[in-house]
């Protein structure tokens, strides 16, 4: 990473404290986030931030238990594998098995566990 990237994480890092959160996450993580925004901190830092509180909204344990996708792990459509090396949960999905739901809320749980 060169030296400018590094100024530009330790900038959005800044931002998104200012806005009252914290960068809890690693520094690929909020990369994604400055990418996706043309390495502009602020933006991505915004982005972060709202990331953030829509996936506390949506997943307030921090991650979905296999209670709430067993029609996933029935049609063999998803394998949980468990943590890798870094502590992220670890996921093989088969793409030719999804259908998606007709229901609104399945379908925003199978999308949040696909991507």
């Amino acid at each position: 990473m060169d030296q400018n990237h590094q100024l530009k994480l330790t900038q959005m890092k800044n931002y998104v404290q200012k806005l009252g959160s914290s960068a809890e996450y690693g520094d690929p993580s909020l990369e994604r986030f400055l990418i996706a925004r043309s390495m502009d901190p602020n933006k991505a830092a915004k982005m972060f931030v709202s990331w953030q509180k829509w996936r506390t909204s949506f997943v307030p344990l921090g991650f979905i238990p296999d209670s709430e996708v067993t029609d996933q792990l029935e049609s063999k459509k998803i394998y949980l594998q468990g943590l890798s090396k870094d502590g992220y949960p670890v996921m093989v999905a088969k793409a030719c098995k999804h259908y998606p739901a007709k229901d609104q809320p399945q379908f925003k749980s199978n999308v949040f566990i696909l991507s």
